[in-house]
C-alpha cells in the first residue's frame, strides 16, 4: 500500500514538473514574441516611413490565422504535438534571423518584411494551439482554471518584461540585434520542450480521417454549439477593437507623440501589467460570480475606459494606462474563454476546433490593420481609437444579451 501511494506521488511530481517546464519555456517564448511585435513594425517603419505599410505588416501576420488555420488544427489533432511545437519554433528561429542577417548583407526590402512575417505568424499557431491542447493532457480536469491562470500569469509577465526589454533593447543595441536576441528567447522554448516526455497520441489521430473531412468537422463543431458561435461574434468584435490599436500604436506614439524608444516599450509593457492583476483576480471572481457575467463587463468597462483614455489624452502616460486597461481586460477574458473550452471541447478535437474558431475570430483582425493603417494618418488617432473602443464594448453587450451570460 505505501508503494502504490509512493507511485502516485511520484506520478503527480512527474505531471507537476512537465507543466512547470512548459511554463519556463512559455515564458521564454512569449518575452520573445513581445520583443518581436514591437521590433518588426520598428523595422517596417524603419524601410517606408508609412503608417499603411506598418499596418500592412500587422494584417499580413494575421492572414495565416484566417486562411491556413483550420488545415493546421488538423495537423495539431494527428501529429505529436511536443514535436510539432519544437519544429514549428526552430523554422520561426530561423525566418525571424533572416531579417537581421538580410540587413547586415544590405539586401533587406520591405517585401521580405511582408513574408517574414507572414511565415513567422504561421509557425506561431503550431505553437499556441498545441500548447492549449496539452495542458488538460498535463493537469487534471478540477484544477484547469488554477493551470490557465498560472499560464496567463506567465503571458502577462512575459507582456511587462518583453516591451521593457524590447524598448531599451532598440535605444541601446538597435531593432536588428533585438531581433537576434529574440532569437535566442525562442531557443530556449525549444529546449524547455525537449526535455518534457513524449505524450501520447489519441485513438482518433492514429485513425485519422481524410484531411477535408476533419477540417468540415472542425467547422461544423463550432456551428452546431450555439455556445462556440456567440465566442466566435464576441471574439471578432474585440479582436476588430484591439488590433486597430495594435497596428497603429507604434506609429501614433513615434509619429504623433514623438515617444522614445524606452517609454514606448512602457506602454507596450501596461497590458501586461494590467493582465497580471486581471489573472490574480479572475479565480476568485469566478468562485463569487458566473463566467458569463465576468465575459460580458470586461469587454464593456475595459474596452471603454480604455478607448477613452488612448483616444481623448494624446500623452505616453494616459495612452499606457489606457491601453492597459483595455488590453488587460481583453488577456484576462481570454483565462476564462479557454478554461471553458478546454472543460467542454473533446480534447481529441480541440486542434480542428480550436484552428477552425481561431479562423473565424480572426477574420477581423487584417481587415483592423489595413482600416487603422490608414485611418490613423488619414483621419487621427481620435476616432480610430473611438471606433476601436466601440467594437470592443459591443462584444461585451452581445455576451450580456444572449446565453452566455448564464454559464
Amino acid at each position: 500500500m505505501p508503494e502504490i501511494i509512493a507511485t502516485k506521488k511520484d506520478a503527480n511530481l512527474h505531471l507537476n514538473m512537465k507543466f512547470h517546464l512548459l511554463v519556463l519555456g512559455l515564458l521564454f517564448s512569449r518575452i520573445g514574441t513581445n520583443i518581436y511585435t514591437m521590433a518588426l513594425p520598428w523595422v517596417a517603419y524603419n524601410l517606408s516611413g508609412s503608417s499603411m505599410i506598418m499596418g500592412t505588416v500587422f494584417a499580413v501576420e494575421m492572414l495565416p490565422f484566417v486562411l491556413l488555420l483550420p488545415f493546421g488544427g488538423v495537423l495539431i489533432d494527428r501529429l505529436d504535438r511536443r514535436k510539432l511545437m519544437i519544429t514549428a519554433d526552430i523554422i520561426r528561429i530561423i525566418f525571424v534571423l533572416s531579417i537581421p542577417v538580410m540587413y547586415w548583407m544590405d539586401v533587406l526590402v520591405t517585401p521580405m518584411i511582408f513574408i517574414v512575417a507572414f511565415l513567422a505568424s504561421t509557425l506561431s499557431f503550431f505553437i499556441d494551439v498545441p500548447l492549449q491542447a496539452i495542458i488538460p493532457q498535463l493537469v487534471p480536469k478540477e484544477i484547469l482554471t488554477k493551470a490557465n491562470v498560472r499560464i496567463q500569469l506567465i503571458e502577462n509577465l512575459s507582456r511587462t518584461v518583453g516591451p521593457l526589454l524590447g524598448g531599451a533593447l532598440i535605444g541601446l543595441v538597435g531593432v536588428y540585434t533585438s531581433l537576434l536576441i529574440n532569437s535566442i528567447a525562442y531557443l530556449m522554448m525549444v529546449i524547455c520542450l525537449f526535455f518534457i516526455d513524449q505524450i501520447p497520441l489519441s485513438n482518433e489521430r492514429q485513425n485519422a480521417e481524410k484531411i477535408w473531412d476533419d477540417i468540415k468537422k472542425g467547422f461544423l463543431y463550432v456551428w452546431k454549439r450555439w455556445d462556440l458561435r456567440i465566442i466566435a461574434c464576441i471574439s471578432i468584435l474585440s479582436n476588430f477593437g484591439i488590433s486597430l490599436v495594435m497596428s497603429t500604436l507604434v506609429y501614433y506614439l513615434r509619429d504623433s507623440l514623438h515617444v522614445k524608444a524606452a517609454y514606448t516599450g512602457v506602454v507596450f509593457a501596461s497590458i501586461g501589467i494590467f493582465g497580471m492583476l486581471g489573472s490574480l483576480v479572475v479565480e476568485p471572481l469566478m468562485n463569487k460570480i458566473k463566467r458569463g457575467y465576468i465575459i460580458s463587463f470586461l469587454p464593456v468597462l475595459g474596452g471603454g475606459v480604455g478607448a477613452l483614455l488612448v483616444a481623448v489624452f494624446p500623452h505616453w502616460i494616459s495612452t499606457a494606462i489606457g491601453f492597459g486597461l483595455w488590453g488587460g481586460s481583453i488577456t484576462t477574458l481570454s483565462v476564462i474563454l479557454n478554461t471553458y473550452k478546454q472543460e467542454s471541447i473533446e480534447n481529441n478535437l480541440y486542434g480542428r476546433v480550436e484552428g477552425s474558431l481561431t479562423s473565424i475570430s480572426y477574420v477581423s483582425i487584417p481587415l483592423a490593420g489595413f482600416i487603422g493603417g490608414l485611418s490613423i494618418q488619414g483621419l487621427g488617432s481620435l476616432p480610430t481609437y473611438l471606433v476601436a473602443g466601440c467594437s470592443v464594448m459591443l462584444a461585451g453587450l452581445l455576451a450580456f444579451f444572449s446565453p452566455l451570460r448564464k454559464i
